[in-house]
C-alpha cells in the first residue's frame, strides 16, 4: 500500500485547475462519477492517472516523483515536457498571479458589500 494517497492528490490538483472537474473528467474520457470514484482510491493506477495528466496538462512531478519515472519508463512523457521550460514556468506563474488577483478582487468586493449592508 502506498503512503501517498494518489486519488487525494488527483482531487486536490483538479480542484485547483482552471478547468472544471466536469471538463477534466470529459477530457480524460471518464464520467464525472468515475472521477469521484477515482479520487477515493489510495493506489490509483498510473494508467488512470495518466489520462487525467493529459486532460489537465499536469504531470504530478512534484507530488508523485514515481509517476514521473513511470512516464519515462513507458515513453509517455514527450521530450519537451521532461523538464520544465522557462516559458512554461512563466505561464504557470502568470496563471497563478492572475488567479490571486481575481480572488483578491472578489474578496474585497464581498467585504465592501458586507460593510455597506452594515450601514
Amino acid at each position: 500500500m502506498s503512503s501517498i494517497h494518489r486519488g487525494a492528490i488527483l482531487h486536490r490538483i483538479a480542484k485547483l485547475h482552471k478547468k472544471s472537474i466536469v471538463q477534466i473528467s470529459k477530457d480524460a474520457g471518464v464520467d464525472q462519477s468515475t472521477f469521484y470514484y477515482h479520487k477515493e482510491q489510495e493506489d490509483l493506477s498510473f494508467e488512470i492517472l495518466y489520462k487525467y495528466a493529459i486532460a489537465m496538462d499536469y504531470f504530478f512531478s512534484t507530488e508523485l516523483p514515481e509517476f514521473s519515472e513511470w512516464l519515462k519508463e513507458n515513453n509517455l512523457l514527450p521530450s519537451d515536457e521532461a523538464q520544465l521550460s522557462i516559458e512554461g514556468l512563466l505561464k504557470e506563474r502568470d496563471y497563478w498571479k492572475d488567479k490571486y488577483y481575481s480572488l483578491l478582487e472578489e474578496h474585497n468586493n464581498l467585504i465592501k458589500e458586507k460593510y455597506l449592508k452594515g450601514k
